[in-house]
């Protein structure tokens, strides 16, 4: 709601214990406690700023929007692929293909495929850090999976595509690793499941995706990740 002034905002003389109180004293008055305030509030804002919006302008919500069981493929110091599938998407009843059905890359309906380029490497004692730039894509699917051929996890119908941005953070000593990935959806399309129809999420939204993983010696794969996705965006909703 737009400020109103209630009042004017001239300040009139006025008496004060039998003393006419001028008006730059007035003014010098309220504005103590006004500068006092300000720098209250630039404290709490100091404190507020790590909580960034999502790219539509509302909170990222703490609630998990999906999760992912994948692995990663080195093909080349410039590129990488990620893939796999989703082991649960909120709002959704079953995402396997029969119900009841564990939960696997030979079960599950969504999968995912990631194709991403290696923009620097930068070490720092035994940290390593990796930026890469690429797109990917949400496949619903029939099942049958393989992490023995990657390309099978992108077979379906893309339900969600998107641009991505990545920071991978290895630690060197022990190959664990975590990964923060900056999803911007490019396209969606709406799927049913058991007759209800529903869509992954909104065109322009901005979501991150976090995992963590282990190095893999011998390579392929060159390692393996799960994580979750934040709700921020309305990750899945009911058409």
């Amino acid at each position: 709601m737009p400020a109103t002034l209630i009042e004017s905002d001239r300040l009139p003389s006025r008496e004060q214990g039998g003393r006419k109180v001028q008006k730059g004293e007035i003014y010098m008055k309220i504005q103590r406690p006004l500068r006092s305030m300000t720098a209250s509030l630039g404290v709490g804002l100091l404190l507020l700023a790590p909580s960034l919006p999502a790219q539509n302008g509302q909170p990222s919500s703490p609630l998990i929007g999906y999760e992912v069981v994948g692995q990663v493929l080195n093909s080349s110091a410039q590129q990488s692929l990620q893939y796999g599938y989703l082991n649960f998407v909120r709002g959704l009843d079953r995402i396997t293909t029969s119900a009841g059905a564990a939960v696997s890359e030979s079960t599950a309906l969504f999968t995912f495929f990631n194709d991403t380029a290696t923009e620097r490497v930068i070490n720092n004692g035994p940290i390593r850090v990796v930026d890469r730039t690429g797109t990917g894509a949400i496949y619903l699917g029939s099942g049958n999976a393989t992490f023995a051929n990657p390309d099978t996890f992108r077979v379906g119908t893309p339900v969600q595509t998107f641009s991505l941005r990545h920071q991978v953070v290895i630690d060197t000593s022990t190959g664990y690793f975590t990964t923060t990935f900056e999803i911007t959806i490019t396209s969606v399309q709406t799927f049913q499941i058991d007759g209800k129809p529903h869509r992954l999420g909104h065109r322009g939204s901005a979501y991150r995706l976090n995992v963590s993983g282990k190095l893999a010696a011998p390579a392929p794969p060159s390692a393996y990740i799960a994580g979750a996705a934040d709700g921020g965006g309305d990750i899945i909703e009911n058409e």
